[in-house]
């Protein structure tokens, strides 16, 4: 029955079924065929998978997100980046980078750092006289790091099934985030001084001080959030509606929301987090059945027989990881690896924080890597350039973020070390 499962479920992907839909409909198929378990056991798992206070967390991180973009939030945001770094060679994508670390740990979302921050990223870029294409390039790789640095939606849905602290898997990606940051501002500092790419013009004092006024208040939201995890002050839920509130606040301080503006980000709020929602109730049936069948045991159990050197599995896990992001949406790869990984992480020992955030960085290169990463497609189509020269040009910055993801693979202290030290 748990292999049937996995024919129907491939079946239906290859005929174009959405992932979630193929995930539910072959574990009702399967038991309506095999007569094994009640169809209700399978409602039961739907209904069950979104049951957990911790995933309260998702809609709220993404109504900030969205308040952000709406509220005049991320304009602010962008402005201190570029006034930190805008006189860097191609200062104009350090700030695109640095924007997206900080805008990401108040949002948790990728989504919201491309579709509101992004938007912002690419216009100021190319206004500027960057390419066009590099600037999507830059726009794409920076919107990885998102998911990284806490807070992060990616994470709050690993450790929801593996059953893992959310607040370790946030202090876990810090580091991870910031590296990767500084190896993509690495590798465009030497792009920018070999096309000659401008710098921003000269700010005076009193300017600069009026930036640092505006950028002053969105800026406490990562410390907020994130300094509340720590301190055991508010859970990762509360975090998140804490900071749904202090954004709705802000925009209403700076007069940038309507109640238009707020109607319309309270039905992306709905649309988005009941997609995300939908994905995680189905795969938690998809997965009870291959747990009740065995089948995660007995993929251990075959790839132990190949090889049970840590090191091996590793980069076997990476490669495999990095084919299904180029294919398949992020979240849908987590809930779909997550039941497969948990009977190997525990066979081999491997400390399942350490694995979370592997996994989520290999899903989110994925991602933007050449030639089907989803993430390029929808930077195409923002940016209306031609897909050829956009692959010319991610290349370059995903071979660092290439190294940091091997760096963390076999130097787990990099994720582990701020979890052991401030959480124990």
């Amino acid at each position: 029955m748990g292999w049937a499962l996995i024919i129907f479920f491939s079946a239906l992907l290859i005929i174009g079924v959405p992932i979630a839909v193929a995930m539910g409909f072959s574990s009702m198929l399967v038991c309506l065929l095999f007569n094994t378990y009640p169809t209700l056991a399978i409602v039961h798992r739907l209904a069950g998978g979104i049951d957990s206070y911790v995933l309260i967390s998702i809609p709220f991180f993404i109504l900030a997100g969205e308040i952000m973009n709406t509220g005049g939030i991320t304009t602010r945001i962008f402005n201190f980046a570029n006034l930190v770094v805008g006189k860097v060679p191609g200062g104009m994508a350090h700030t695109n980078v640095l924007a997206s670390i900080i805008f990401s740990g108040m949002s948790g979302s990728a989504v919201a750092d491309t579709g509101g921050l992004g938007m912002i990223e690419m216009k100021a870029m190319t206004d500027k006289g960057y390419d066009r294409e590099f600037s999507a390039a830059v726009t794409c790789a920076s919107a990885t790091i998102g998911p990284i640095i806490p807070p992060s939606i990616p994470m709050i849905v690993y450790g929801a099934m593996a059953e893992v602290s959310v607040g370790a898997l946030f202090l876990g990606g810090v580091l991870p985030g910031l590296l990767m940051g500084v190896s993509v501002m690495i590798i465009i500092f030497f792009i920018s001084k070999k096309r000659k790419y401008p710098t921003r013009e000269h700010i005076v004092f009193q300017e600069g001080l009026e930036i640092c006024r505006q950028a002053i208040l969105p800026l406490l939201t990562p410390i907020i959030v994130i300094g509340g995890i720590l301190t055991g002050i508010v859970t990762p839920t509360e975090a998140a509606i804490i900071a749904s509130f202090y954004a709705f606040f802000l925009s209403i301080y700076y007069k940038e929301i309507t109640l238009a503006k707020l109607i319309r980000m309270l039905e992306n709020t709905a649309i988005n987090s009941g997609t995300i929602l939908f994905i995680i109730a189905s795969a938690t049936s998809f997965s009870w059945v291959l747990s009740v069948e065995g089948i995660p045991q007995r993929v251990t159990e075959f790839i132990l027989s190949l090889t049970q050197q840590p090191f091996v599995i590793l980069i076997l896990l990476n490669i495999i990881l990095l084919i299904m992001g180029m294919f398949i949406e992020g979240l849908s790869i987590l809930t779909i690896i997550v039941p497969f990984l948990l009977p190997l992480v525990n066979a081999v020992g491997i400390d399942p924080v350490h694995m979370g955030v592997m996994v989520v960085l290999n899903v989110m290169i994925g991602l933007s890597t050449p030639p089907v990463g989803m993430s390029l497609f929808v930077i195409n189509k923002i940016a209306n350039v031609e897909m050829r020269n956009l692959y010319k040009e991610i290349m370059p910055l995903i071979i660092p973020l290439i190294i940091v993801l091997l760096l963390v693979t076999y130097v787990p202290q990099i994720s582990v070390f701020l979890p052991q030290l401030l959480m124990n």
